[in-house]
């Protein structure tokens, strides 16, 4: 049958497993758009293209599986980098697609024309200029197996508007939807079963590809048959109960932390799924004796700046299964990764103010979030300084229950990622938690959120200034650049766009009132006023802690 070939590529994307496109579309891709009406795949209309990309960058990683994100030409285009860099640097799978000028505007110069081919080199595992409609299948299947193959990633494609016009009698390729699984090489777990039998003190470091693999309940399996502690990952946290004496919480933060002190114990880190992006690998290497055995799906950087002695590469489940089944009971105990647990549950778990009125610590905010916590809610962090105490204090109640933005960090991924979850699973509590400075990055898109009569809420952490930046340059010049700003009335801000608003002004007031906040239908805004002079009280003390 005779097709255009923009009805070939909405056809190819259906066949390949592709069920929604987050976009902003343009005059380019206008045959797309009506050619995508023929198939199931839903098109979610945006308000801005960074938060279509960041929603789909979210959808990649709550399903492993990719959504696509549209755009047209020029602008439309470059506004999508954000969020496709921020899939391409935490490994979630994502199709980015925009339009562009006919063929015969390429390579001089044009009305809104750029070379989107170069430009989305650098922030994706693939791009590509789709230049015959012949090459639509081969285009779209190889994007999608990309995309999808370890590590996951983002690909991108561009449609000349010419090509999707083009007729032409063809159909999409098979596409294998889920990657095969490789088994690691048996001679390399056992020669990492033997470095880890002679260890005296080994360390399990779990990073975000354990979530990826679904490989959390084998990882806790092998830390509770041989009694070696977990430290996660910010993306890693919720293998183990917050109480499991196991549990040594997260690594990460950009400062001299009390989880250090684990490192310098060990002799000898498994690090599970633990991505080089994550945190740098050299950091983690505290004296001389340390050797690392890496267990991952795909090789590890050769220049990762730690001493690697054996790399195991294949699926991460299978392989940690393997390792617990050969330990033949063999267990470690040490008193000091015990007293490390039992000292950083204390400080996690303490309140920081008696008062009930004005400002309200971090941590206290975050203990009320966690002791409503429910398992299947998925809360998500902007970036900011909320995101280190999120990720340091916020004890999760199922793995990968918490979504941070890491790799890029780049601020305003929060709310429109919430849309995406919020999508996904209807009836799940979905909760965004956004600086003042996060939010507004993409606030546009709460028009999104109420059209589609979703059910989420954004919480925002108000200060009036970039907390982050503002700490920084406190903990390098003691002192800070002007960083203030003026916020918007939140109340009037939320009623111009269709949401409910409840501001908690005090600890009391949101402890009493958080629980609510998930009951009713359509988006909702909340603001807390957040006393961020505890960041210097956390940097400061736990690096006099650490020396």
């Amino acid at each position: 049958m005779t097709k255009t070939g923009a009805e070939l590529f909405a056809e190819c994307l259906q066949a390949a497993g592709i069920d929604t496109i987050y976009g902003v579309p343009g005059e380019e891709n206008n045959a797309l758009m009506l050619a995508l009406e023929k198939t199931d795949i839903d098109f979610v209309l945006c308000r801005h293209e960074q938060a279509a990309a960041f929603m789909a960058s979210v959808h990649g990683r709550l399903t492993g599986r990719p959504a696509g994100c549209l755009a047209t030409l020029g602008p439309g285009a470059t506004n999508l980098i954000t969020g496709v860099a921020d899939a391409m640097q935490d490994y979630a799978s994502l199709i980015a697609i925009t339009g562009q000028g006919a063929r015969d505007r390429m390579g001089r110069e044009s009305h809104q024309m750029i070379d989107l081919e170069a430009l989305f080199r650098p922030v994706t595992k693939h791009s590509q200029t789709v230049q015959t409609a012949a090459a639509i299948p081969g285009a779209i299947a190889r994007a999608v197996q990309l995309s999808r193959a370890p590590r996951p990633g983002a690909v991108h494609i561009c449609l000349p508007e010419d090509v999707a016009d083009d007729k032409i009698e063809a159909g999409p390729l098979d596409v294998a939807l889920d990657p095969p699984k490789t088994l690691a090489h048996p001679p390399l777990i056992e020669q990492a079963l033997q470095l880890l039998k002679d260890a005296k003190a080994p360390l399990i470091l779990a990073g975000n590809g354990v979530i990826r693999a679904a490989a959390s309940d084998d990882l806790r399996k092998l830390a509770e048959a041989t009694h070696i502690p977990i430290v996660s990952s910010f993306m890693a946290k919720g293998i183990l109960p917050a109480d499991n004496q196991l549990n040594l919480y997260t690594v990460g933060q950009p400062f001299d932390d009390k989880i250090d002190a684990a490192f310098k114990q060990t002799d000898l880190i498994l690090s599970v799924g633990f991505d080089a992006i994550e945190y740098p690998p050299s950091k983690l290497i505290k004296n001389d004796h340390t050797q690392v055995v890496t267990i991952s799906d795909a090789a590890s950087p050769v220049d990762a700046g730690w001493p690697v002695a054996v790399d195991i590469v294949g699926d991460i489940a299978a392989t940690v299964r393997a390792m617990t089944q050969a330990m033949g009971g063999q267990t470690w105990a040490s008193d000091g990764f015990i007293q490390l647990h039992q000292t950083l549950l204390s400080e996690l778990t303490t309140d920081r103010t008696d008062q009930d009125k004005g400002l309200v610590p971090p941590p206290d905010i975050l203990h009320i979030i966690e002791d409503d916590l429910k398992p299947d809610d998925i809360v998500l962090s902007g970036v900011g300084a909320h995101k280190l105490w999120i990720a340091r204090h916020l004890m999760p109640k199922a793995p990968g229950q918490v979504i941070i933005a890491n790799g890029l960090a780049g601020m305003g991924m929060a709310l429109p990622g919430a849309i995406a979850a919020a999508r996904l699973y209807p009836g799940r509590r979905i909760l965004a938690i956004c600086g003042d400075g996060d939010v507004l990055m993409n606030v546009q898109d709460m028009e999104t959120a109420a059209r589609l009569r979703l059910d989420l809420t954004v919480m925002v952490w108000v200060d009036g200034g970039y907390g982050l930046i503002e700490w920084k340059q406190e903990d390098e010049a003691d002192r800070h650049t002007e960083l203030s700003f003026d916020n918007p009335d939140w109340s009037h801000l939320a009623r111009a766009f269709g949401w409910r608003h409840d501001h908690f002004d005090g600890k009391s007031a949101l402890r009493d009132g958080f629980a609510g906040v998930f009951r009713g239908t359509g988006p909702r805004l909340i603001t807390v006023p957040v006393d961020y002079s505890e960041n210097q009280v956390l940097s400061g003390s736990d690096a006099q802690a650490a020396e």
